[in-house]
């Protein structure tokens, strides 16, 4: 009761989550203690949706599915190469991005069947797992040309199209590489 003199008893409890060192934070000051440990009761720390590679395919097929139901289409079924690209995908905004992605590829599709080429572009061609700092830059090159030309089933005008350079420096690069 707002305004009321009399104290009232409530039973709540508090569920927070953040990206955020706590504890280092109240080492350097920059969050209460007292604080801190009013909410550190239980503590459990979720890894980022890309180091939970078989959750990303549990969310993505629950997304599909509320999507497909809440929007009368037709059952999501993703490809192979989808599901790896999905895998691969850093997922910078988490749980969120994925269900954004998988939202809007449900809308966009007519018969059920997705595949790289339905992926955002960034997915599609962005490097992902290794850094490449045990690779030679030849190495990496070959690697993404190979992945592109497979996101694009062989098609070397759109291949040279993704990656800015003309067709024969594309074909160049796949005899040199042998792709």
């Amino acid at each position: 009761m707002v305004g009321s003199p009399k104290p009232a008893t409530v039973d709540v409890r508090v569920i927070a989550a953040t990206n955020k060192n706590l504890p280092a934070m109240v080492s350097k000051g920059l969050f209460r203690e007292d604080l801190f440990f009013r909410l550190d009761v239980i503590a459990i720390n979720l890894p980022p949706l890309r180091e939970r590679g078989d959750d990303i395919l549990l969310l993505a097929g629950y997304f599909a599915k509320r999507f497909a139901e809440e929007y009368d289409k037709p059952p999501i079924r993703f490809s192979d190469s989808a599901i790896r690209v999905l895998q691969r995908h850093q997922w910078v905004g988490n749980v969120r991005e994925l269900q954004n992605v998988v939202h809007r590829l449900v809308v966009m599709n007519e018969d059920g069947d997705i595949d790289v080429a339905d992926l955002p572009e960034l997915m599609r061609f962005s490097i992902q797992g290794s850094t490449g700092v045990d690779k030679t830059l030849a190495e990496v090159e070959a690697r993404y040309i190979r992945r592109v030309l497979e996101s694009v089933q062989g098609n070397k005008t759109r291949a040279a199209k993704v990656l800015s350079i003309d067709r024969k420096t594309l074909r160049e690069k796949i005899n040199r590489y042998s792709l």
